[in-house]
């Protein structure tokens, strides 16, 4: 017993010590931010994505339609996530924000072409509008691929 409280001792002593810092990483080829906000931030593996909203890169204009809107935000996605060494297989959790919820089966077809075998714990709530008069909003919360 004195063994295992000695190890456990030990192990709040080593993980104490640990330095770890909220970051926020620069990414390139996205939409500006249409806001005071990083697109994502990281605290240890853990990587906090802002909810996005379809805008394309290249015009920072939101794209027209809820399906190619969702295909934009998965596309602004997988940039996040690649400049924070992660992956859709590596999200642990979603939200999506949709402005009507008779789009529901669209998205979720669109959403699963994204994910392979195993999909994240999600939330998906009717809102009344979003920024830019956007049809959807995705956030997520993702860890690094080691």
């Amino acid at each position: 017993m004195n063994k295992f409280i000695l190890f456990l001792f030990s192990l709040t002593l080593v993980s104490c010590s640990l330095k770890k810092e909220i970051g926020a990483v620069k990414h390139t080829h996205l939409p500006r931010p249409i806001g005071p906000y990083s697109h994502s931030t990281n605290y240890g593996d853990l990587i906090f994505i802002s909810g996005q909203i379809g805008l394309d890169q290249k015009t920072n204009s939101i794209k027209p339609g809820i399906e190619a809107q969702t295909v934009q935000i998965f596309e602004n996605l997988k940039v996040i996530l690649e400049n924070n060494d992660s992956d859709f297989n590596h999200i642990v959790k979603t939200t999506i924000f949709i402005t009507d919820m008779k789009q529901f089966e669209m998205v979720n077809k669109i959403y699963s072409r994204y994910f392979n075998n195993r999909f994240p714990a999600r939330s998906t709530v009717e809102v009344i509008s979003l920024p830019k008069n956007a049809s959807i909003e995705i956030e997520c919360i993702a860890v690094k691929n080691k």
